[in-house]
């Protein structure tokens, strides 16, 4: 796509996809960043029921917002760094789900 003086339908459609790509990377962060809180809040303990299903909720979650701007970065063309999912912090669970349906509740 022509991006100049001569065509800002363009130069708008990038600046849209650029803020579609920064709401996702917000949403990622913010669901990372839940999985991470509730990790310090339970511990390393044994999980009851309730909890080891809050958990894969949280776990599903961040993948699939790791899954979407994966997605984006790929439509958008974006270089790919092979230090992205550590530079966002990505733990290795997740890292697992991405790309994988959501498991049965």
């Amino acid at each position: 796509m022509f991006i100049g003086p001569d065509n800002p339908l363009a130069a708008e459609i990038l600046q849209e996809a650029g803020a579609a790509y920064f709401a996702g990377c917000k949403k990622m962060v913010a669901s990372l960043e839940a999985l991470s809180a509730f990790d310090r809040a339970v511990g390393s303990s044994a999980q009851d029921d309730g909890q080891a299903r809050s958990r894969t909720q949280l776990l599903d979650e961040a993948a699939e917002r790791v899954h979407f701007v994966v997605i984006q970065r790929d439509a958008m063309q974006l270089s790919w760094s092979k230090t992205f999912l550590e530079d966002y912090g990505v733990p290795a669970d997740v890292r697992a789900r991405v790309g994988q349906p959501p498991r049965k509740k």
